[in-house]
């Protein structure tokens, strides 16, 4: 969910074992397997090549129709007023019934018992930069437009590139310095600031807005990306379950969500009537409905994950950039200036140069 908010980074067995073989003479291959989509779910069988051209196209489907569903529901839930870290908390009380359901009477994991001091000060960290990685992805929404949102989003891949490349002391390649220029003149282009630009901004979102809105989905993309790196030194070093960091997750999460409800409404002192003003309506009600779907862009992600390798994924998913462009452009009054539009290219660009060189790079 990034929803992350609305708001989402996934392992596999194989990765796994793949990242066991490398040794320290080649930490680069070890980078590049964590440069992966941000995506938290439960992978416990390895990405299978497709044996037929119809399997190969399911997976792709998967992933497309994950990204429709998250896209779709931030921008309704915007065009109905509703705010996304609203409209998302059944999503949460939902994910973390399910989660607790599964790993502690299901599977019956202990969380803490076999737990080391240094695995819970891990878990911690994880914890931490996906709770506030999530909830600063969807508070920025009050700020920006959606495609400029994703689009800063998803330089994730980037920041998730420069994080391990600075841990494992590795000199960035040719292909990395392109993107990181490449993402750096997006998020610029995105952004806009008046000392560089005379463009007319959208009246409703002025310089200042939109770099408030900036500066926490940059935060965001990094603290995400930091929760990638944390998850995955958690799964390879101390063997926890994904199923238990993702129930810390959820649960942090719910708590910080009904928190955020609690201190905006006043609702133990005179905020009730306009908690129940707020709350107790049909645009609630159906956004709260819209975002409970992001437990089936979920299940799909899961499907997804199963049948396509981890670069494939992260280009295809980020398709969320174009998604949000058409449903603003078309459907909303606010419309994306060709800056933004050519800064969402850019970052577009810059996901497939960091993925795709990953990709051949495994294939040869």
């Amino acid at each position: 969910m990034d929803e992350k908010s609305s708001t989402i980074e996934f392992d596999t067995a194989k990765n796994l074992r793949e990242i066991k073989m490398k040794d320290d003479k080649n930490k680069e291959a070890t980078i590049e397997k964590l440069i992966e989509p941000a995506v938290t779910v439960n992978i416990e069988k390895s990405v299978e090549s497709s044996p037929t051209l119809i399997a190969r196209f399911t997976g792709i489907v998967y992933i497309l129709l994950s990204a429709i569903i998250f896209t779709g529901s931030l921008f309704i839930s915007k065009q109905l007023k509703v705010d996304v870290l609203d409209a998302i908390i059944p999503c949460y009380v939902l994910h973390s019934t399910i989660l607790i359901i599964y790993s502690k009477f299901i599977k019956h994991y202990s969380f803490y018992e076999q737990s080391k001091r240094q695995e819970l000060f891990y878990l911690f960290i994880n914890v931490f930069f996906s709770t506030t990685g999530v909830f600063s992805f969807y508070f920025a929404y009050r700020y920006l437009p959606l495609p400029d949102l994703i689009t800063v989003r998803y330089t994730q891949v980037i920041w998730t590139a420069i994080i391990t490349a600075l841990l494992y002391r590795e000199k960035p390649s040719i292909p990395m310095v392109i993107a990181i220029l490449l993402t750096s003149a997006g998020v610029i282009f995105v952004a806009q600031p008046s000392f560089l630009f005379n463009s007319t901004l959208s009246e409703s979102k002025t310089h200042v807005e939109r770099l408030i809105g900036l500066s926490i989905a940059l935060y965001s993309s990094v603290a995400l990306s930091i929760m990638i790196i944390s998850n995955k030194h958690l799964l390879l070093k101390y063997k926890t379950k994904q199923s238990s960091i993702m129930v810390h997750y959820a649960v942090v999460t719910l708590i910080v969500l009904v928190a955020k409800v609690v201190y905006s409404f006043n609702i133990f002192t005179d905020g009730m009537e306009s908690f129940k003003n707020y709350f107790f309506t049909w645009n609630y009600l159906f956004a709260s409905l819209v975002c409970l779907l992001h437990i089936v862009a979920i299940v799909l992600t899961q499907k997804a994950v199963k049948r396509e390798h981890p670069a494939i994924f992260t280009i295809v998913q980020s398709s969320n950039i174009l998604f949000s462009l058409i449903l603003q452009n078309i459907f909303s009054s606010t419309k994306s200036n060709l800056l933004s539009i050519a800064g969402s290219i850019l970052v577009l660009a810059s996901i497939v140069i960091i993925t795709g060189l990953k990709f051949f790079n495994k294939k040869n």
